[in-house]
């Protein structure tokens, strides 16, 4: 293990999720021998927005603490290996769509051990990337990943990887679905982060022994992790997926009333009764996709997946959404825009992709339906008078 001094376990980038992982993973520091550091995509805001001498507010029952970033960022994972720095694990929790640019970031980290001569040697110190961001992403991540390494070989940057050296990076790569809940108040350097309790957050795919190891390394901490083991990353992925749309979609059309106005609601509120009819509907058009692309077993019960995405939702009863939560900041700056939010697209797209390659009618009708739904509502709410809110 490496000294204490050493970052052992970094979280990427600096944010609501980010930071109640960060929270909770140092909760008893002073027992702990891990080096817990914040890291920033190479060409995100991160990288300019903090430093060494920047604080992160941090909002607990117990009161306000403002971290000290001296020691504990670590910028760019390009950064991170140049002044061997890097975290032995790092937690990755942007949003979907700036996934490419950290597996970019990462190939880069790979071609740098390889100039430092140690990628064929075996002892590279290449860390593990679990992938936490919402979403049904992770075998396009997994091939993207695969093929920038090919194209790196190509250019002359790494070695030929096959067989021997592409299983043992590729296998570095793996999957967190997690239903830890953190709020941000606030946006940038001065927002107050207010990380939600303990939650699981599961570990899939990659390689085995890595995996095992990792989960004990991190729930060691005093997080709440467990390991997937034989469940497919993809599985983790839709169960969680139904979650998020019940959850996120529901809840966005929930907020935003027929003329446009909008309420924060909780978690516990979306998933009310009244609700029960929609969010079943729902769970039945996953399965029949997720039964035809071989995730969920022929024999498997919509009732009682629907149980299981009710029951999920507990712990997060009194949680504000994260798509509610970037609507509401949207809404407040003014910058709202048309489309669906970051974190349906990588849930919704995903499954109209899957229903389109099936040539299921009726689950691209359903799935296509809900988008339209959502694109309406996001319509009314840019249309409505600013500062508008609908009755609580």
């Amino acid at each position: 293990m490496s000294g204490p001094e050493t970052p052992t376990l970094g979280i990427l980038p600096i944010g609501a999720l980010g930071v109640a992982f960060f929270h909770h993973l140092t909760a008893d520091e002073s027992q702990s021998k891990e080096k817990v550091v914040f890291l920033a995509r190479e060409n995100g805001a991160g990288r300019e927005r903090w430093g060494g001498d920047s604080t992160v507010a941090i909002e607990t029952p117990a009161g306000r603490r403002d971290l000290s970033l001296g020691g504990r960022f670590e910028g760019s994972l390009q950064a991170a290996a140049a002044n061997g720095r890097l975290p032995e694990i790092v937690l990755v929790c942007t949003n979907p769509d700036q996934l490419f640019d950290v597996i970019s970031d990462y190939v880069a980290v790979v071609e740098h051990e390889h100039r430092a001569g140690r990628l064929q040697a075996g002892n590279s110190r290449l860390p593990l990337l679990i992938l936490c961001s919402n979403g049904i992403y992770f075998q396009r991540i997994r091939r993207s990943f695969i093929e920038l390494l090919e194209e790196s070989t190509l250019l002359g940057r790494l070695p030929d990887l096959w067989p021997d050296l592409m299983p043992s990076i590729i296998g570095r790569l793996m999957r967190g679905v997690t239903i830890q809940t953190g709020l941000r108040r606030g946006a940038g350097s001065s927002a107050v982060h207010l990380p939600g309790p303990s939650g699981r957050t599961v570990l899939a795919g990659g390689d085995p022994a890595a995996r095992a190891a990792a989960t004990l390394r991190l729930a060691h901490c005093g997080g709440w992790y467990e390991d997937a083991r034989e469940v497919l990353p993809t599985r983790v992925e839709f169960n969680k997926a139904l979650v998020n749309l019940a959850i996120n979609v529901f809840g966005q059309l929930a907020a935003i009333d027929h003329a446009g106005r909008f309420r924060v609601l909780t978690v516990g509120e979306i998933g009310s009764p009244d609700r029960h009819a929609r969010i079943l509907e729902l769970v039945r058009a996953v399965l029949l996709v997720g039964q035809s692309v071989g995730v969920y077993r022929r024999d498997e019960s919509a009732d009682a997946l629907f149980r299981e995405t009710l029951e999920a939702m507990v712990p997060a009863a009194g949680h504000v959404p994260s798509s509610l939560q970037w609507l509401q900041q949207q809404i407040s700056s003014g910058t709202l825009g048309s489309g669906l939010t970051p974190t349906e697209q990588w849930l919704l797209r995903p499954l109209q992709h899957y229903a389109r390659s099936l040539g299921d009618a009726g689950a691209i009708t359903y799935f296509e339906g809900l988008e339209k739904e959502l694109v309406a509502a996001m319509a009314r709410a840019m249309a409505a008078p600013p500062g508008s809110r609908a009755p609580g």
